[in-house]
C-alpha cells in the first residue's frame, strides 16, 4: 500500500473540494462532548445583592435540560449525516472528480440511523466491559473494611496496580474500537450493508489487514499531533480573549451570571474558528480512511 500516496491524495481532495470543510466543521462541532458545571449554578447571583428567585432557578433548569436535549438530537442528526457525507463525497470525488454541499447532504442523510446503530451496537458492550473492568480495579478497596494498617496499604497498592492495567487495557480497547468503527461506517456507506453486517465485515477486513491499518493509524496519529500542536497557541489565545473580559466584568459587577455571559460572548467566535480549523483535519482524516478502505 502506498501510504504517503494516500495521505497526499486525501489532502489534495480536501484542499480542492472545500465543500468537505463544511461537513468537517459540523463533525468537529457536533461530535465534541460538552460539559456543564452543575450544583453551584443554583448559587449564582444577578448582582452582588439579589439572589435568583426560585421561579427563575426552575426556569433556568428547564431551559438547560431542553438545551441539552436539543444538542443531543442535533449531535445525532447533524453529526452522523456529516460523517456519512464526508465518506460519500470522497468516493464521489474519486469517481467523478467533483462534489458539492448539496451532494453531501444527499449522500449523508440516508445513513444517519445506520451509523447511529453501529455506534450503539459497538458502544453498549464496550461501556459494560469498561464498568466491569473498573469495578475489578477498585475491588481491592474492600480490604479497607478490615480497618488495619497492613490491609490499607495492600488495598492501595493493589488498587493502583490494577487501575493502571485497566487504564492501559481501556486505551487499547478504545483504539481497536475506533478502527472498527471507521471500517464499519464505510462498509455501511460505500457497500450499503446493514448494521450488523457492517460491523462483522469491518472486523474481518481489519483482521486481514492488520499491518496496513496499523501503519495508517500511526501516520494519522502523527499528523493529528502536529495539527493539534499548531492549534494550541490559537486555543490559548481564545481562552485568554474570553477570560479577560469575564474577569473584568466580575470585578466591576460582582455578578457571576454577567461574567459568564460576557465570557461566552467572547468565547463563541473563537470556538467556531477552532472548530472550523479542526473541521479541515476531520475532513482529511475521513478522506484518508475512505481511501484506505477503498484500497483494501
Amino acid at each position: 500500500m502506498d501510504y504517503t500516496g494516500i495521505l497526499k491524495r486525501a489532502w489534495h481532495i480536501v484542499w480542492r473540494h472545500k465543500a468537505l470543510w463544511l461537513f468537517g466543521f459540523l463533525v468537529s462541532l457536533f461530535s465534541s462532548g460538552g460539559g456543564s458545571r452543575g450544583g453551584q449554578g443554583l448559587q449564582y447571583t444577578l448582582s452582588g445583592r439579589n439572589h435568583l428567585a426560585p421561579g427563575w432557578i426552575a426556569a433556568l433548569v428547564v431551559l438547560g435540560l431542553l438545551f441539552v436535549l436539543i444538542m443531543i438530537v442535533l449531535s445525532i442528526v447533524i453529526g452522523y449525516a456529516s460523517r456519512a457525507a464526508l465518506i460519500g463525497m470522497t468516493r464521489e470525488v474519486e469517481e467523478t472528480s467533483q462534489t458539492s454541499v448539496a451532494s453531501g447532504w444527499r449522500l449523508g442523510r440516508p445513513y444517519i440511523l445506520r451509523l447511529f446503530g453501529i455506534d450503539l451496537v459497538i458502544g453498549i458492550p464496550i461501556v459494560i466491559v469498561a464498568i466491569v473492568l473498573v469495578a475489578i480495579g477498585l475491588a481491592p478497596l474492600l480490604l479497607l473494611l478490615a480497618r488495619s494498617e497492613g490491609a490499607t496499604i495492600l488495598a492501595i497498592l493493589l488498587t493502583v496496580g490494577l487501575m493502571l492495567g485497566v487504564i492501559a487495557l481501556l486505551i487499547v480497547l478504545g483504539l481497536l474500537v475506533s478502527i472498527l468503527r471507521e471500517l464499519a461506517f464505510r462498509q455501511a456507506i460505500l457497500d450499503g450493508k446493514g448494521v450488523l453486517d457492517s460491523i462483522r465485515d469491518g472486523y474481518h477486513l481489519a483482521r486481514a489487514n492488520v499491518k496496513h491499518i496499523g501503519v495508517m493509524w500511526l501516520l494519522l496519529v502523527v499528523v493529528g499531533l502536529v495539527w493539534g500542536a499548531l492549534l494550541v497557541p490559537l486555543a490559548v489565545l481564545v481562552l485568554g480573549a474570553a477570560a479577560a473580559p469575564a474577569v473584568a466584568t466580575y470585578a466591576a459587577s460582582e455578578s457571576a451570571v454577567a461574567s459568564i455571559l460576557v465570557g461566552l460572548l467572547f468565547a463563541i467566535p473563537g470556538v467556531l474558528v477552532l472548530s472550523a480549523l479542526d473541521g479541515v483535519y476531520q475532513a482529511f482524516h475521513s478522506a484518508v480512511w475512505t481511501l484506505t478502505y477503498r484500497e483494501l
